[in-house]
């Protein structure tokens, strides 16, 4: 069965995601306990979600907002500095890099926190009155309407954990394992550090990841698998080589 769903993923990742995610949002509809019964072990009345006030939950919760942005950042950069030093192909693969940069502006940016984090309107665990807030606490993929901006379906940690994964992609062969453990980890770590402090539920998490990876899947096979002639890496690395030397020439006629 494992071996099965490996092969599947493999041939056909879209589809596989869309199931999962199809499922996981069913599952976590049906059972709204779930997300209740988790957020409820770091609740004590008067206290709300007092493992939040804890030094090593602030400093990994500030850890997990710089370091993603930061990541994001360097790919950025590296792809400004691939216009001017074109040996710089060497370091890493062009399209992997778009890629990634793209992958990071389209789930986590677009699709998780201006789409579903900005309208569908879900109260955080700290908000609701289960725990203490004003309003009432709503299911998954409901368009609640009580929080206003910056909600809690679903979690932008959440989303750029599941994205760091993807950095494997760049990594060095001989790396790649210890990397993708080293991602791996620090991405559970901060998305489930939202649930300590009463930010996110255990469905936000889930389904940030799930639809992270939805959105991965698409652009891999848009970028790899059925890519455009243009996105093919020497025709882009051509492409990029000749956009570079368009910048540099108002610098070259200056000299």
């Amino acid at each position: 069965m494992l071996a099965y769903f490996k092969a599947e993923i493999t041939r056909k990742p879209v589809w596989v995601l869309t199931l999962i995610t199809a499922f996981l949002s069913l599952f976590f509809y049906l059972f709204p306990q779930l997300d209740l019964a988790l957020s409820s072990l770091f609740y004590a009345e008067g206290e709300k979600f007092f493992l939040r006030w804890l030094d090593f939950p602030q400093s990994l919760r500030r850890m997990g907002i710089v370091i993603p942005r930061a990541l994001v950042v360097l790919l950025v950069l590296f792809l400004i500095a691939r216009l001017f030093w074109p040996h710089l192909e060497k370091v890493a693969s062009l399209s992997k890099v778009l890629f990634l940069a793209i992958g990071a502006a389209l789930g986590p940016g677009l699709v998780v926190n201006l789409i579903l984090k900005s309208h569908w309107g879900r109260a955080r665990p700290s908000q609701t009155d289960i725990f203490g807030g004003p309003w009432p606490y709503s299911k998954v993929w409901e368009i609640a309407g009580n929080c206003q901006e910056n909600c809690s379906f679903v979690s932008g940690e959440g989303a750029m954990a599941f994205w760091m994964l993807t950095l494997v992609l760049i990594i060095p062969a001989t790396h790649r394992r210890w990397a993708g453990w080293c991602l791996g980890l620090f991405g559970l770590a901060i998305s489930f550090n939202r649930i300590l402090f009463g930010g996110h539920y255990l469905s936000d998490i889930i389904l940030s990841w799930a639809i992270t990876a939805w959105i991965m899947a698409v652009l891999w096979h848009f970028f790899f698998i059925s890519p455009p002639s243009w996105l093919e890496e020497q025709k882009l690395q051509t492409a990029w080589a000749r956009l570079g030397q368009r910048l540099q020439k108002p610098f070259r006629k200056q000299k």
